[in-house]
């Protein structure tokens, strides 16, 4: 508190920028393939590093102010990096990469009683040959997640 009772107000951390991060920045304030949360991102810390105050930044970027303080002080904190969203623990992996190339190995492969493979009957399959509950969602994303370069590489072990 200061004196008299009143809030202190907050400083905003300064930032200096060295030539390849507001190179970095700039490049993704006018990329066109960026994504938005970045761009957002690196219009707080360029607006900051030429010195507005969080409350304006927030009112030419239609933001708040809370949003401002934080990407200014992960910049600040640990630089370029500090845009990027941090790594989130999540749910546990349902199947080791051994299991996961399986699966890759068994959509490949033509399905014995059906003339070729509904995400459902895959689905029902992994469960039989894995002895466990999985979810379709699970497959899909887990086929999803495959390149066309692994795809291409366990087509062709398969013909061998």
């Amino acid at each position: 508190m200061a004196e008299g009772g009143g809030v202190v107000p907050r400083v905003a951390a300064r930032i200096v920028l060295s030539p390849e991060e507001e190179s970095c920045l700039r490049h993704n304030v006018n990329s066109q393939t960026v994504e938005r949360r970045l761009y957002l991102r690196s219009r707080i810390v360029l607006l900051a590093a030429e010195g507005h105050e969080n409350i304006e930044i927030g009112r030419q970027l239609g933001i708040s102010e809370k949003t401002c303080r934080k990407w200014r002080n992960r910049f600040v904190r640990y630089r370029m990096e500090g845009l990027s969203d941090l790594q989130r623990s999540g749910a546990p992996e349902k199947f080791t990469p051994q299991e996961r190339l399986e699966i890759l190995r068994m959509s490949c492969q033509p399905p014995e009683d059906i003339r070729k493979w509904t995400l459902a009957e895959l689905t029902s399959q992994i469960r039989t040959r894995f002895q466990r509950e999985v979810s379709v969602e699970s497959i899909r994303l887990i086929l999803r997640s495959a390149s066309a370069e692994d795809m291409k590489k366990i087509q062709e072990e398969l013909k061998k």
